[in-house]
């Protein structure tokens, strides 16, 4: 079953959780836990988001995404699974697939910023609000953020251990 709602841009987007509907996806979003708290990113230019990018030719979308948790946030991986995807649908016919991926990260390294992030952002409190919160990237500002944190029940909780 597909959640749709608009983004706020006005796209359609198509959130699921049952493995029967994914599609082939070309782009993933990770949630790391480290430490029992989410591993977010600063993107230079859009503000604080969830790790993810665009799979390369080559590529596996499992692949793509142990590599942006490690480029984005310097996240070593002890595990990582497939739990959801969503599709976004622009009216001009263009469309996105991103799969999303829930990890545990057995470490985080040091690195260089990218081009793009600023790497790891971790918050002792769990931000659940952030749909009008400047510090956040848009893309953080939908409902797929809200709906993730449910599905991983964490909406109950606002602190994160």
């Amino acid at each position: 079953m597909h959640e749709v709602f608009r983004d706020r841009l006005g796209r359609t987007v198509r959130l699921t959780f049952d493995p029967a509907d994914f599609l082939p996806a070309g782009h993933v979003l990770v949630v790391p836990f480290y430490r029992g708290r989410i591993v977010f990113t600063r993107h230079r230019e859009r503000g604080i988001e969830l790790p993810g990018g665009k799979v390369e030719p080559g590529e596996t979308p499992l692949q793509a995404a142990v590599r942006e948790a490690y480029e984005e946030t310097g996240a070593r991986l002890r595990s990582i699974a497939l739990i959801g995807q969503y599709v976004v649908d622009d009216p001009d016919g263009g469309r996105l697939v991103k799969s999303i991926y829930r990890a545990d990260v057995e470490a985080l390294e040091p690195r260089p910023f990218t081009t793009d992030t600023e790497g790891p952002v971790l918050f002792d409190v769990l931000p659940v609000e952030v749909r009008d919160d400047p510090r956040f990237s848009p893309y953080m500002q939908d409902d797929v953020y809200p709906r993730l944190l449910e599905v991983l029940g964490l909406l109950g909780e606002r602190r994160q251990a």
